[in-house]
């Protein structure tokens, strides 16, 4: 009788299951990043001592001890969604999968809305340079979401060309389980590029809402300046720090 080494009859099978275990040629993966930035809405029905309750995310130019009054605000996030499709090959006669990324489409969304007091609204000059500098945090997203979607595509293909854009031949068994590692794989990437694109962004509307920037919203509307005490007093009662 012919003994055969463990190790040695392990590799003969793994060579004769390689002749015929082989995946089918596919398309590259397309790769598509769409961003989207809706038309900007305004709301102007809510009163000024209203919307000292909003919370935002401003850093307060002023010192510990000034008080400042939201006039105005933009809201709306950058939304990231995603999907994606695989191809799928399964051999039931040697029992053996295939899959691959077939395509990857990935969103960036803005839907901007500026909300401005309606008293400040009702005057034409504390209304246009109010929206002149909410204007300007709308114009940062859009910036920044032009800069993400050039580098999310490239960023998901340098990932994808490092670990493989198709995987197998594998047990057909395992197909559920390597498809649930190909989809996190996307999005563990998606979720790295997202969090990127949240501190570039918070950074730059930091920015926006300098000392100098909030001063010049008022100085440009000398004749509002009388009618501002009053306006403000009462807004501060529904101001929260």
């Amino acid at each position: 009788m012919i003994g055969f080494d463990p190790v040695t009859l392990s590799s003969l099978l793994i060579l004769a299951a390689s002749s015929v275990a082989e995946c089918p040629d596919h398309a590259p993966t397309k790769i598509n990043v769409i961003p989207h930035t809706a038309k900007v809405k305004y709301d102007y029905s809510q009163s000024l001592e209203q919307i000292q309750a909003y919370q935002t995310d401003t850093v307060d130019p002023y010192s510990f001890h000034g008080k400042t009054i939201t006039q105005g605000f933009m809201k709306g996030q950058i939304e990231l969604r995603h999907k994606m499709t695989l191809g799928k090959s399964e051999n039931q006669r040697h029992g053996y999968g295939c899959l691959w990324y077939d395509t990857i489409d990935i969103e960036l969304n803005i839907d901007p809305e500026i909300v401005i007091a309606k008293e400040l609204y009702r005057d034409k000059c504390m209304r246009d340079s109010i929206i002149e500098h909410e204007l300007k945090h709308v114009r940062v997203d859009r910036e920044v979401v032009n800069k993400y979607a050039n580098s999310i595509g490239q960023r998901v293909f340098t990932a994808l060309k490092s670990r493989g854009f198709s995987v197998g031949p594998f047990e057909i068994w395992r197909m559920e389980e390597v498809q649930g590692k190909m989809e996190r794989v996307i999005n563990q990437i998606l979720e790295l590029e997202y969090k990127k694109l949240g501190i570039e962004r918070q950074e730059r509307q930091r920015a926006v809402d300098s000392l100098e920037e909030y001063e010049s919203v008022d100085d440009k509307c000398p004749g509002f300046e009388k009618k501002k005490s009053t306006l403000y007093k009462n807004a501060f009662k529904g101001k929260t720090y």
